[in-house]
């Protein structure tokens, strides 16, 4: 009987048609160091939860039968070390795999085709991200090699909710990977949580996605060998459906192409190395850039600045209705440089949570109360030039003309809370600008700050569907 891991609000004892239970966790291992695996994420269905991977600043690598839809379902992607009380917190669009067939035959529910992804709506720039193995990489995975995996499901001790961690071996793997047992292993809740890897050149990859178990009926079966899907062979899925490199090394076929991303790889995200969550845990050592498969990156002399411009709105456009729902896009090319390594939108010349983008395209769904506001966009290339581009200026209600900025910054500092479309609402309170903030925050990180500015503003990012 093969069992998924999905975490839900079931009662004890309760089966899927063909024995599939919903619910798993790490089973036999320990609760990780503050920071530790901090790519490893809980995520939030409506009254079900599962875990995940952060491979990208944009996307999340999940199980097919955790969102168990291919058109997409909202849920909310955590970070930290509990769910009930993540540093932060970023809402998503999840997505199974359009080959998974669980719903339609639960013989399918786990197993080769059982991963998915999330497209978050604001990109997480600061947390270190351990990339998906693909090309030559996979052939490291063979049976014996130790691996960690990581999951909020239940323990042993039959809690859940808190990240843990188990290191145990990969038995076989070819169209799946069948990893751990003999009491080390995941069960109910670690559904779409990671499995990693250390390579051969000491930095680590993301290979495995929990889908299931074997002859699991009840917690206390937890521990045997289990089932996991592969990332790779989901990749180029996910990069078709979702149009994002998730693979800095190589192009979609696998065959070696680093781009600037392809390095600067954790060396030892198992341990809390200094950082915390209000930088997103960064501060470890680091890798060089990669030259596993091939020949590393080389960042040639690069003193020119990418050309980045507003594209939409156009400069003068008035919106006769407030709330306005403004979707921003920006366009930046670095040319023959290095290439461009985050667009940065801001309204006023002041920064938000969300308004980082590390990769095309580079979209802002906006909503705007009655104001002027003059939008720019700052692009940074991998040396670190800026450019800035041309303001744009738009109005709601009012024509955007005589002084933009004291006419829609009026409100900075109040204490009033805005209410976001999708069902967002943040008080405001203070109005100190926060440069790199990525997301929002529920402790006293960056993004709490940013998202103080925004809403002071009387502005909000809208909920992005997929």
């Amino acid at each position: 009987m093969v069992l998924s891991l999905l975490g839900l609000m079931i009662a004890p004892g309760q089966v899927r048609a063909s024995g599939v239970v919903q619910e798993p966790r790490i089973y036999g291992g320990d609760s990780t160091e503050y920071c530790g695996w901090p790519s490893a994420v809980y995520v939030e269905f409506e009254n079900w939860r599962c875990s995940g991977t952060l491979v990208h600043p944009d996307i999340v690598i999940t199980a097919a039968h955790c969102p168990k839809d291919r058109g997409g379902r909202s849920a909310t992607i955590h970070f930290g070390e509990r769910f009930k009380t993540s540093t932060r917190s970023v809402e998503a669009t999840c997505y199974s795999g359009a080959s998974w067939n669980g719903l339609e035959d639960p013989d399918d529910y786990v197993g080769a085709e059982d991963y998915g992804y999330c497209k978050l709506e604001r990109s997480v720039t600061d947390v270190p991200i351990i990339p998906p193995a693909y090309g030559c990489e996979v052939d490291e995975l063979v049976a014996g090699k130790e691996v960690v995996i990581v999951g909020f499901g239940k323990s042993n001790s039959g809690l859940s909710g808190t990240k843990r961690q188990v290191k145990t071996t990969i038995n076989s793997i070819d169209e799946i990977a069948d990893i751990g047992g003999g009491g080390l292993s995941t069960c109910f809740g670690d559904s779409g949580g990671p499995v990693f890897a250390q390579i051969s050149d000491g930095s680590w990859r993301a290979f495995g996605i929990t889908s299931g178990g074997e002859g699991i009926t009840h917690a206390e079966d937890c521990g045997g060998e289990g089932i996991y899907a592969l990332m790779h062979v989901a990749i180029p899925w996910i990069e078709e459906h979702s149009d994002v490199d998730i693979t800095p090394c190589h192009d979609v076929d696998g065959a070696w192409s680093p781009t600037p991303a392809c390095g600067d790889f954790p060396l030892d995200p198992e341990h809390h190395n200094g950082g915390d969550w209000n930088g997103g845990c960064s501060g470890g050592p680091t890798s060089d850039f990669s030259g596993l498969c091939g020949q590393p990156f080389e960042l040639k002399e690069d003193v020119e600045p990418p050309i980045v411009a507003v594209i939409s709105p156009d400069d003068g456009t008035v919106f006769e209705l407030a709330p306005a729902e403004v979707p921003v896009s920006v366009s930046a090319d670095d040319g023959d440089g290095v290439g461009v390594a985050s667009v940065r939108l801001l309204v006023n010349g002041q920064e938000f949570a969300g308004n980082h983008d590390a990769a095309a395209p580079y979209e802002w769904p906006m909503v705007f109360p009655k104001g002027v506001y003059t939008l720019t966009a700052l692009a940074v290339d991998f040396e670190g030039n800026e450019a800035l581009s041309a303001p744009v200026v738009i109005g709601v209600e009012q024509a955007p003309e005589g002084d933009e900025t004291e006419s829609s910054t009026a409100g900075i500092g109040s204490d009033g809370g805005s209410d976001v479309s999708g069902g967002e609402s943040v008080g405001g309170g203070g109005s100190e600008p926060i440069d790199g903030c990525s997301c929002s925050s529920d402790g006293d990180g960056g993004g709490g700050r940013g998202l103080a500015v925004l809403f002071a503003l009387g502005l909000g990012l809208r909920r992005r569907r997929g």
